[in-house]
Formats: structure tokens, C-alpha cells, sequence
């Protein structure tokens, strides 16, 4: 295992607003299920780092907001090295490497080499390759165009009722009379 030896020294911004820049990162880490505290203290200092020299270049911009661009600046190129053939854009690249990491058990299996593009073991490219090409049918774009509600054979039933009761008024009445009636002498029932 290397030594863990990145200096940290920003040149702008404050102390609280460093340590809200870790907390997230921290956060940002641990959503990739990384508990191993060494590698993920080892990538929250090299992340912090490169913020510090974005926050030199642009300090109207938190060090947070800094630190997560750079966060995932570094998934991307881990990212791009390991789907590098596979004609991702960019969110499907995020997706694709995020599913194939957890499907794949990278956290468990691999946590030293999580953002670690100059050691990429063979079998772990393969497996994040293989969990994504897997994974499921292609994303399609559909239509969201109201249709017509199909009811089956119940909307045929109904409709050849409505029809033969339109065409006798007299038993149209009488089922009307017998309901109403049911439905009072039901109340009387109850009532009584």
C-alpha cells in the first residue's frame, strides 16, 4: 500500500469552508459504498488538492462546489478508461460505471484501485464491463401520447347494453324503478 503523502495547503478560502468540502466528498465517496477509510481519506486529499488550485483560479466558487466538480472529473476519467470502447456519453458513462462498480462488487473486491486509472486490474475492468453489458435491455425513447382506455370485453358488454336499453324505453324504466326500489327498501331494512 502507498504512503498516504498529499499536502494541503489552500491558498484561498477558509478553514470551515474546507471542512464542508471534505464532509461532502466524504458523502461523495461513501455513496460509491468505499468504506475503506485509507483509500477514501487518500481520494478526499487528492481531490481537496486539485480544488485548491481551482479555488486559486476561481474563488467566487466554493471550495464544495470545487471539490465535487473535481470529484467527478476524476470518476470520468476512471470511468472513460475502463468503457473506453463502448460509446458512452457522458451520463451514461456515470451510470454505466456507477451500476457496474456496485454489480460487480468493486467495493468489496476492489476498493484500492477505485479511481486508480494508471492500475486498472484486468479482472475488474472486465467485471464492470460485463455487469453493464449485461445489465439489461437499451434505454429507448418512448412516447408519452394519450390512447384510448381498452376495457376488453367489458366496454363491449356495456355498450350493447346501453344500445338495447336506448331502443326500449319501457324496460329502461323498469330497471330504473326496480333500483330506486331495492335501494329504498334496503334503507327501510336498516332504518326499521
Amino acid at each position: 500500500m502507498e504512503a498516504v503523502n498529499i499536502q494541503f495547503a489552500p491558498a484561498t478560502g477558509s478553514e470551515v469552508e474546507w471542512n464542508e468540502a471534505y464532509a461532502r466528498l466524504a458523502d461523495y465517496f461513501r455513496s460509491y459504498q468505499l468504506h475503506n477509510r485509507i483509500r477514501r481519506t487518500q481520494l478526499i486529499l487528492e481531490t481537496l488538492r486539485r480544488a485548491a488550485e481551482a479555488h486559486k483560479k476561481d474563488p467566487k466558487r466554493t471550495p464544495t462546489a470545487h471539490s465535487i466538480e473535481q470529484a467527478r472529473a476524476m470518476m470520468h476519467e476512471w470511468l472513460a478508461a475502463i468503457y473506453s470502447d463502448m460509446n458512452l456519453n457522458a451520463s451514461q458513462l456515470e451510470a454505466a460505471g456507477r451500476l457496474g462498480f456496485h454489480l460487480s462488487g468493486g467495493p468489496a473486491r476492489w476498493p484500492n484501485f477505485f479511481l486508480d486509472k494508471e492500475n486498472l486490474p484486468k479482472d475488474m475492468t472486465e467485471a464492470m464491463r460485463a455487469a453493464v453489458r449485461t445489465s439489461g435491455p437499451g434505454m429507448q425513447v418512448s412516447k408519452m401520447t394519450p390512447r384510448d382506455m381498452d376495457l376488453g370485453i367489458v366496454s363491449e358488454v356495456a355498450e350493447d347494453t346501453f344500445d338495447r336499453l336506448g331502443r326500449h324505453p319501457l324496460l329502461r324504466y323498469s330497471i330504473l324503478v326496480s333500483i330506486v326500489g331495492g335501494v329504498l327498501g334496503y334503507l327501510y331494512f336498516l332504518l326499521g
